[in-house]
C-alpha cells in the first residue's frame, strides 16, 4: 500500500511540473477559456458599435467562448486604446479598432499617447465602409453643389455635427470644407448616435457618417443623403452621386481592424487570425456587412494590415499638418 504522503507529493509535483511546461507553451494555450473582452471605442449605435457586435457573435461560434462586446467612449477613439495598452496578451482581450481609433485620433493629437504602429499588433483588416454627406431635409439643397453655395452664402452660420474630435469623419468633413472653401462651425459629439439625433434636429445641418449607419434615417425620411464619397456608387444607394461625380475629389470612409497589445505571442496572434478568417467567410455575416453598407474584408492577414495603416497614415498626415490639427 503506498503512503498517502508521498502519493501526495508526487501528486504535487507532478502537477506543478505540468503547470510550468503549460507556461512555457505558446501563448494560444493561455487563452482557451474564459470571456473575451471585444473593446470598442465608441458608444452603443454607431458604425463600430454595429460591427463589433456582428463580428462578436461570429467569433463566440469560432472560439466556442463568450465574447462580451466592452464600449469604452471617449475622446474621439483614443480612449478605448489607451486603456487597452494595459490589457493581458494571451487573447481573452482584443480591440476593434476604427479608423478614428486606429489612424485619425492618434496622428490629430500634438503629442499622441500610443503609437499605433508600435503598441499594437494588428491581426486583420475587416471591412471598409464609405461615408456620405448627409443633410436635415428642411435644407434649401438637393445636391452637394448646392450644398457649398448655400454654404458660401452663410458663412460661419452653418454648422455640422460629427463622432468627435479627431475621429476620421471630422478629419473627412474638416476635407470637404477645405476642398469646398466654405467656412462651417463643427460640432463634436461622443459618438455618431447624439450627432445623428441632433442633425434630424436640425441643431445641426449637415453629417458625414458611413452610408450604412445614415441608411435607415435616409429612407425615413428624417435625414437626406447627397454624396457618397467614394470611387463609385454604391448597389445598396445607387441613386445617391459621388462627391467626385460634382466635381469634388473627396474620398474617404472608415473601417475596422482587429488587434492585440504588442507583444502577444505569435501563437495567439494565429489562432485569433484564423478564427477571425472564418468569421468573415460566413456567409450570413457577409450578408449582415453589406446591407450595411460596409464592404468586407476577406483573407486579410496581420502583414496586409500593417501596411493598410502605414498607408492610412501617410495619407491622412499631410491633411492634419495643412489644417493644423492638433488636439
Amino acid at each position: 500500500m503506498s503512503d498517502p504522503t508521498t502519493f501526495s507529493r508526487r501528486s504535487f509535483l507532478g502537477a506543478a511540473a505540468a503547470g510550468s511546461a503549460a507556461l512555457a507553451l505558446p501563448g494560444a494555450v493561455w487563452a482557451q477559456e474564459g470571456i473575451v473582452h471585444l473593446s470598442v471605442g465608441f458608444p452603443p449605435g454607431g458604425s463600430g458599435d454595429i460591427f463589433a457586435r456582428i463580428l462578436a457573435d461570429g467569433l463566440r461560434e469560432e472560439l466556442n467562448r463568450p465574447v462580451v462586446v466592452e464600449n469604452r467612449p471617449g475622446a474621439g477613439g483614443l480612449t478605448v486604446a489607451v486603456n487597452f495598452l494595459r490589457a493581458p496578451k494571451d487573447g481573452s482581450h482584443i480591440m476593434l479598432a476604427t479608423g478614428s481609433t486606429a489612424v485619425a485620433a492618434p496622428i490629430s493629437r500634438a503629442k499622441p499617447p500610443y503609437n499605433p504602429m508600435e503598441d499594437f499588433q494588428w491581426i486583420a483588416l475587416l471591412s471598409n465602409a464609405p461615408f456620405v454627406i448627409a443633410i436635415n431635409p428642411t435644407l434649401p439643397v438637393r445636391n452637394l453643389k448646392e450644398l457649398v453655395a448655400y454654404a458660401k452664402e452663410r458663412p460661419g452660420k452653418m454648422s455640422y455635427g460629427h463622432a468627435g474630435m479627431g475621429t476620421t469623419v471630422h478629419l473627412a468633413a474638416e476635407m470637404f470644407k477645405d476642398a469646398a472653401g466654405i467656412s462651417v462651425v463643427d460640432v463634436p459629439y461622443a459618438g455618431s448616435a447624439p450627432a445623428i439625433t441632433d442633425t434630424i434636429a436640425n441643431n445641426v445641418q449637415f453629417i458625414v457618417e458611413t452610408s450604412g449607419t445614415l441608411l435607415p434615417h435616409h429612407k425615413s425620411g428624417r435625414l437626406r443623403i447627397i454624396s457618397l464619397l467614394a470611387d463609385s456608387r454604391e448597389k445598396i444607394n445607387p441613386d445617391i452621386p459621388t462627391a467626385r461625380e460634382e466635381g469634388y475629389e473627396l474620398i474617404a470612409g472608415t473601417y475596422n481592424l482587429l488587434a492585440v497589445p504588442a507583444g502577444t505571442p505569435a501563437a495567439v496572434v494565429e489562432n485569433l487570425g484564423k478564427a477571425t478568417t472564418r468569421v468573415m467567410d460566413n456567409p450570413a455575416i457577409l450578408d449582415k456587412l453589406v446591407g450595411l453598407g460596409i464592404t468586407p474584408v476577406r483573407n486579410s492577414n496581420p502583414a496586409q494590415a500593417r501596411a493598410f495603416m502605414q498607408a492610412e497614415i501617410a495619407r491622412w498626415q499631410p491633411l492634419v499638418k495643412k489644417l493644423n490639427i492638433a488636439l
